[in-house]
């Protein structure tokens, strides 16, 4: 009688033990790829929130331009010894990281407009992202 009931033990666990199997195989393949995204190692990035601030208003939206400019001037390496006197190189980069900024400046400022009139927008929140590639 033992050696049966280990027989049917053993019958049920490998039982249990397939579909385990057949159902973390099958939930495996249901998973979509994994992308991964991730800049260049020669990029600079800095992101600027404005949750803080309400981008309807001017006053809001001259303090997004302060913080944008310290930004760039941060990935852009803004020597203040030299303020005035800044090479070619750094005003290269702050004109490509103001390029790519303005674009970004503008959807968030029509993001706040579009709730202020509406409710919601379509636009989504987001940070202010400021990349320039080293030189």
């Amino acid at each position: 009688m033992l050696a049966r009931f280990n027989r049917k033990t053993a019958a049920v666990l490998s039982g249990v033990t397939a579909s385990l199997l057949v159902a973390a195989s099958a939930s495996a393949a249901q998973q979509g790829p994994v992308v991964v995204y991730a800049e260049p190692d020669n990029v600079r990035t800095e992101r600027v929130t404005y949750a803080d601030l309400n981008l309807a208003d001017r006053a809001d939206q001259r303090k997004l331009g302060h913080r944008v400019t310290g930004a760039v001037k941060r990935v852009c390496l803004f020597e203040n010894s030299r303020s005035g006197l800044q090479d070619a190189g750094y005003y290269g980069c702050a004109d490509d990281a103001w390029d790519g900024a303005k674009p970004q400046i503008a959807q968030a400022i029509q993001r706040a407009k579009d709730i202020a009139m509406t409710g919601k927008s379509s636009i989504a929140a987001t940070a202010i992202s400021i990349n320039v590639a080293s030189r």
